[in-house]
């Protein structure tokens, strides 16, 4: 065989132009792939970031009444919390209502049903329903509220 001793000459041989081609596709695909994920991966973490900071909040808040000897009002469980907490995300896109197309990488407040929406740049759309906590008293027809807090909805959840 040509060449040293020892080689096998595929070994060897030099890359031809659909060689490099070849080479230079399965590349962009691998660096495509990883950005696709790094993308989605970022996103997800922005969604968690958004929503321990909407809990503690609403957890502040709450203490901050129980500490004044005042329950929570239940405007919180069904009011609009970004509005309530004088917090808005950069990405928050307002009120949806219904008929209306949420955009994509928004955070929403769905007024008729307190909801928080978040629509994926890329992927699905998912809620948050806002849930009220009552303080346990024996007796009281409508308990006051001591706690709001985020349930994340099934995706068939309407």
């Amino acid at each position: 065989m040509g060449g040293a001793a020892g080689e096998h000459p595929l070994l060897v041989a030099p890359l031809g132009r659909r060689g490099w081609l070849l080479l230079g596709l399965i590349l962009a695909n691998v660096v495509l792939i990883a950005l696709w994920h790094i993308a989605r991966d970022s996103e997800a973490q922005g969604v968690k970031s958004t929503l321990e900071h909407l809990g503690r909040s609403l957890n502040a808040q709450a203490a901050e009444n129980m500490a004044r000897g005042r329950p929570l009002a239940a405007r919180w469980a069904s009011g609009n919390p970004f509005v309530q907490l004088h917090w808005q995300p950069a990405d928050y896109c307002g009120e949806l209502f219904a008929g209306d197309e949420p955009r994509r990488g928004c955070w929403y407040f769905q007024p008729e049903q307190a909801r928080l929406l978040y629509r994926e740049r890329f992927g699905e759309v998912r809620r948050w329903q806002l849930l009220g906590l009552p303080l346990a008293q024996p007796g009281l027809a409508a308990a006051p509220l001591t706690a709001v807090e985020l349930r994340p909805l099934a995706a068939g959840e309407p």
